[in-house]
Order: C-alpha cells, then sequence, then structure tokens
C-alpha cells in the first residue's frame, strides 16, 4: 500500500508543477486563449493524461502482486491502449486548426506522462529484480 501512496502523490505533485509550468509559458509563446486555438481547454488535456496515468499505475501495481514476471507485457498493452485513447479522445484537436499548436502541445504532455509511466514500471520491475538478487 506504501507504493501506492507514494506514486499517487508523485503522479499529482508531477501533474501540478507540468500544469502550472505549461500554463503559464503559453503566454510566452503567443498564446492566450489556448481552447480557441485548439478546441480543448488546456486542463482537459492534462485531466485526461493524468487519469490515464494513474490508472496506469494501479494496473501495474496490482499485477506486480499477482503476476510479476509479466508487468513488462502488461506495460507494453497499457501503453498501447492509453496511446489510442488519447488519440480517440484527442483527435478533433488535432484537425481543429491550420497550425500545429495542439499537436505540440498534446505530444510535448503524452511524452511527460510517458516518462511518468515508464518510470513507474522501471522502478516495479527493478524491485523484482533486486528482490531475486538478494
Amino acid at each position: 500500500m506504501n507504493n501506492y501512496i507514494k506514486f499517487i502523490a508523485i503522479l499529482l505533485i508531477f501533474t501540478a508543477v507540468l500544469f502550472g509550468a505549461h500554463y503559464f509559458a503559453l503566454p510566452s509563446f503567443g498564446i492566450a486563449d489556448f481552447k480557441s486555438l485548439t478546441g480543448f481547454e488546456l486542463y482537459s488535456l492534462y485531466a485526461f493524461e493524468s487519469v490515464a496515468s494513474l490508472v496506469v499505475l494501479i494496473v501495474i501495481l496490482i499485477s506486480d502482486s499477482v503476476m510479476p514476471k509479466n508487468i513488462g507485457f502488461i506495460f507494453l498493452g497499457l501503453i498501447t491502449l492509453k496511446a489510442a485513447l488519447s488519440y480517440v479522445f484527442f483527435r478533433g484537436g488535432l484537425n481543429h486548426s491550420s497550425d500545429d499548436i495542439f499537436e505540440y502541445n498534446f505530444l510535448i504532455v503524452f511524452f511527460l506522462y510517458l516518462f511518468f509511466d515508464v518510470l513507474v514500471a522501471f522502478k516495479v520491475i527493478n524491485k523484482e529484480v533486486e528482490s531475486v538478487n538478494k
């Protein structure tokens, strides 16, 4: 249970810091109204990716106790599903404007949360390797 709380706290802090930095960085790039340019609010992008990463986190931690040898395969399936759902959910924003504002913002947020998911999977898999070596 300690891993759940630790990783969820890291995810919340990660989301707050990223959203704050992204929100305050947009005006410096000349983007005053994100929704009018993209069709989506910035918080919806972060809300979807953080909830998707939370689901990935919980499934990885549950599978650690149920099927510890298959965490890598479970992770690959979850990331594929997350990428497909992200595309389906944000498909309208990807074709909304002629310039690539939403595409770049979407990719930045997606890859940052992908980095978090990889970090969680790496920590869980390494825990298994360390316990086998002891």
